[in-house]
């Protein structure tokens, strides 16, 4: 190699390398569903009224290889907020719409997952210790009852 082609291919390589490290460092894209939610349900250890709540996927979309991740649960009207930590879920098939779903377990409805269309993965919510214990006991051979909320996308790629 010439002594002049030298330093252009060193600096060529010092810039692929940068934009490839950049290329990873980029943070996830916020993904924030919106749903009204027609009954009050319980998101860690808070219960919320019935109303019009965002969900954001402050994480970004989960993937598969994703093992955790965090969810925001907004009601700008009544200025409720709580962050969950959560972890990833996955299914077989991508979902065909933004989705909530819920457990019913006696008078106590609880968020469980979260997902977004088209994904393989959600956020898998947890419940607050000793409450689904609880709810089991009051409950001895009942099944709990998912209810679905479809969600629309509000923030994040299609």
């Amino acid at each position: 190699m010439s002594r002049k082609a030298l330093p252009i291919v060193a600096t060529l390589t010092v810039l692929i390398a940068m934009i490839a490290s950049q290329a990873e460092a980029q943070p996830k894209r916020k993904v924030t569903l919106e749903a009204s939610v027609p009954f009050e349900f319980v998101v860690g250890n808070r219960a919320y009224p019935a109303g019009r709540y965002t969900f954001e996927m402050a994480t970004g979309a989960p993937k598969s290889t994703d093992r955790s991740g965090v969810l925001i649960v907004r009601n700008r009207e009544r200025k409720l907020y709580t962050a969950v930590a959560t972890t990833v879920t996955a299914d077989r098939n991508p979902h065909d719409g933004h989705k909530l779903i819920f457990v019913r377990n006696s008078d106590r409805v609880f968020l469980s997952k979260v997902w977004r269309q088209g994904n393989h993965s959600g956020l898998s919510v947890p419940t607050a210790p000793g409450a689904i214990e609880a709810v089991e006991a009051a409950d001895e051979g009942q099944k709990p009852e998912v209810l679905t909320v479809e969600a629309a996308l509000i923030n994040g790629r299609e």
